[in-house]
Order: C-alpha cells, then sequence, then structure tokens
C-alpha cells in the first residue's frame, strides 16, 4: 500500500519544516508550497489531503479554498485550513473546508484530524 500524500501549502518556513518532519514520520509523503501556484504546475499531483493556511504572505486565500472545493478535479480532496484568525470556524464553512485548526496547534490534535481524511 502506497503511503498517503500530504501537501502543506503554507509560508511560514518552520511550520513547513516541523510538520513536513512529524508527517513523514508518521509514514505520509509530503510535499509542501508557499503559495497556491503549486496548483497551476503542468505536472501538478494530486494529493491526498491539503493543510492550507488561509494567509499566505499577508493575503487571505480563501478564493483559493473555494476553488479547490469548486474544482472537477480537486473538489474530492479534503482540505484542513490553518489559520491564526480566531474566526477559522465560520471562515471554513464559507470556504467550503473540511476542517481547520487555530495557531498554534497542537500537533496530536492535528496528527488526529488527518488520520480521519486519510484513512
Amino acid at each position: 500500500m502506497s503511503s498517503k500524500k500530504i501537501l502543506i501549502v503554507e509560508d511560514d518556513a518552520f511550520i513547513v519544516e516541523a510538520l513536513s518532519m512529524v508527517l513523514s514520520d508518521e509514514g505520509y509523503d509530503v510535499a509542501s508550497s508557499t503559495d497556491g501556484e503549486i496548483f497551476s504546475k503542468p505536472h501538478f499531483e494530486h494529493p491526498d489531503l491539503i493543510l492550507l493556511d488561509i494567509r499566505l504572505s499577508g493575503i487571505d486565500r480563501r478564493d483559493l479554498c473555494k476553488w479547490l472545493k469548486e474544482h472537477p478535479d480537486m473538489k474530492h480532496i479534503p482540505v484542513i485550513l490553518l489559520s491564526g484568525n480566531r474566526d477559522i470556524e465560520s471562515i471554513h464553512k464559507e470556504c467550503g473546508a473540511e476542517d481547520y485548526m487555530v495557531k498554534p496547534f497542537d500537533l496530536t490534535d492535528l496528527l488526529s484530524k488527518i488520520s480521519i481524511y486519510c484513512n
């Protein structure tokens, strides 16, 4: 059985490095991007789960989440939003994301949520 692929879309290098290390140790295949441009690359491999920071480089990326959830080839991919915004619960509903985590988050809680969508 091949490992599940998780895409981290986050502009904080420390968070990307920490999450990549933890998720790799858990057996996941991890890819990352500092912006949403990865989705327009010609050889983009669809992941099994996307961890999406809703604010990348100071830009609100709700539109990216909405686009993912409306795109015929990607709407089935679960999205977990990551944000320091305390209104993230309503943002995740507005975007159509499956779940969310408020930064700073507990890694154990995040791993539990990931296991729900990558079973």
